[in-house]
């Protein structure tokens, strides 16, 4: 990534949710219908991931998965932890998983405001 690219991205995407992040716990509360859905009808024991879960407003959907949640935001990382869900930070363009390794993966806004230009997509989830 060019170093200019990157340092507004840190500037004005991370540095932005850091701060922000303690009142996200407020604002993000309620699951789109068919988010909330398509978590709803994953089989039991499937596991998913949440990349870019914020807050962890997805992660205890369905008691029936298990749910992965991970951020690039510390703090939001911290509030999801706190309410229950099995988060960790790392950067949602460089995920520490393997291939195929999951059931399902849901990213719900999580790449609005990167600057990096290298995204592919295999089977993109259409809600």
């Amino acid at each position: 990534m060019d170093p200019e690219a990157a340092q507004l991205e840190k500037q004005h995407v991370h540095d932005v949710y850091e701060s922000t992040a303690p009142y996200f716990s407020d604002l993000q509360n309620k699951a789109w219908p068919r988010v909330r859905q398509f978590l709803q009808d994953q089989k039991p024991g499937s596991l998913i991931a949440d990349i870019g879960c914020g807050t962890g407003k997805y992660l205890k959907v369905n008691s029936q998965v298990h749910t992965l949640g991970c951020d690039y935001c510390g703090p939001l990382v911290e509030i999801a932890r706190n309410r229950g869900g099995e988060v960790m930070v790392c950067d949602n363009l460089n995920l520490p998983f393997r291939d195929q390794g999951f059931d399902a993966i849901i990213s719900i806004g999580a790449i609005l405001g990167q600057s990096r230009n290298a995204l592919t997509y295999a089977d993109p989830l259409v809600l």
